[in-house]
């Protein structure tokens, strides 16, 4: 007898379900960072102020939505599955709050509350789905759903940007939210159709009779959630494993500013060729390289593919110390670019498939949420010290330095994460 249809019991559509949900996340801050801030741009009475404001807006609730992880792992209503509810209040809100973008209409300072409300609320998504890909695949399936992911979250902030841009400048604010708000509801409407585990309700008071509900981890009560974070977080793997993600973070973000800095106060780069190389060529090169990922760390395993990863980074850096001359050429510049997002990519589509790995079932949520903030902890610390270092370095110095102390951090990670739980 055939296994009834379910995330459970049917892997290539967990994968599909989790990726999709990846582009649908990525659409609204493709449509704030891209097409909305072109559209304050372009708007006399708004400016930079404005623009950064929104964007920085948009970014607050992301910072924080840690706090989500207790209440998608309390299974407060486990009968409709343990994760499968956020994801519907999460989109439903998402629906409400985008709908309510088009009353602001001019009014810059609603719009961006607004705009803060609907990130809170796509913040919940990305909780509840992470959490629900930390329950369900198994294996390699790790792997391979990380770069998948996290390659599709650079499909939807494209699909946001530019797709919604143009529709932005042919029909207006209000018919580009009307379609981030269509693909919200098209998502709504996928995540009601399919459950998690064979048993699970469908909808409130409505169970499809055809077999008991699956084995989902139990949860700890809500207010116990973050003393199970805490013992979660201090095994030793999850430990090594995150200790290992700050400091590989750290100097990549920190050598980024640096050689920011570099090119425009030294080589006389424009924001426009800047943003060309970045912006386009490098998110072209950060998706394809996460897609690969996590096939290549289905096979070799994360932790071999990050090492991987981090020393040709690390071997970049030192080449390109050794050669400053090699910086007058552009196309120095756009290797270096390709390399830096190629290998940043990978480390973490390795890193997510070995936060996953270690995550306890039980916290899953709020463990992989908390991980994920360490990995954003890092950058922000890397970017803080890039103004000491480049005080005390010049560019190539720094790149030396780094190069030599960057292998440390990967070599804390554990030989070998459990594969499955």
């Amino acid at each position: 007898m055939p296994a009834p249809f379910s995330l459970a019991t049917r892997p290539a559509v967990r994968l599909a379900f989790c990726t999709g949900i990846y582009v649908a996340q990525g659409v609204p801050f493709g449509f704030v960072t891209v097409a909305l801030a072109a559209w304050l741009a372009g708007r006399e009475a708004a400016g930079a102020a404005a623009v950064g404001t929104i964007i920085s807006l948009a970014v607050l609730p992301w910072s924080f939505k840690w706090a989500w992880g207790p209440l998608v792992d309390s299974g407060l209503f486990a009968p409709l599955g343990r994760r499968r509810p956020w994801l519907l209040v999460a989109q439903a809100m998402m629906i409400v709050t985008g709908l309510a973008l088009v009353l602001a209409r001019g009014d810059v300072a609603l719009l961006g509350w607004l705009v803060l409300l609907h990130n809170v609320f796509v913040g919940l998504q990305d909780v509840a789905i992470d959490a629900l890909a930390c329950d369900m695949l198994e294996g390699t399936e790790r792997e391979r759903a990380s770069g998948l992911m996290y390659g599709a979250s650079y499909a939807g902030t494209a699909l946001g940007g530019a797709g919604l841009g143009l529709v932005m400048a042919d029909g207006g604010l209000a018919a580009a939210v009307t379609v981030m708000v269509a693909i919200q509801a098209l998502t709504f409407l996928a995540v009601l159709a399919i459950r998690e585990r064979p048993g699970d309700r469908l909808l409130p008071g409505w169970r499809r009779g055809d077999g008991p509900p699956g084995a989902a981890p139990s949860a700890p009560p809500l207010r116990a959630g973050f003393a199970a974070l805490a013992a979660a977080m201090a095994r030793p793997a999850a430990l090594r494993v995150g200790l290992g993600a700050v400091l590989v973070k750290i100097l990549p973000a920190c050598l980024y500013v640096v050689m920011t800095d570099h090119l425009f106060r030294v080589l006389g780069w424009s924001e426009a060729r800047f943003a060309e190389v970045t912006g386009g060529f490098g998110n072209l090169v950060g998706f394809l390289a996460a897609c690969t990922a996590g096939l290549i760390a289905a096979s070799a395993g994360p932790r071999i593919t990050a090492l991987a990863a981090n020393a040709i980074l690390a071997t970049s850096w030192i080449l390109l110390a050794a050669r400053p001359a090699w910086w007058e050429h552009e196309m120095t510049i756009w290797a270096w670019i390709g390399i830096h997002e190629a290998c940043l990519a990978t480390i973490s589509v390795s890193f997510f498939a070995l936060f996953m790995r270690v995550s306890t079932p039980a916290v899953a949520a709020t463990q992989f949420t908390a991980s994920m903030a360490l990995m954003n902890l890092a950058t922000s610390l890397g970017s803080w010290l890039a103004g000491p270092v480049a005080a005390w370095l010049d560019a190539p110095g720094a790149f030396l330095l780094a190069g030599l102390l960057q292998p440390l951090g990967t070599l804390l990670l554990p030989p070998a994460p459990p594969a499955g739980r």
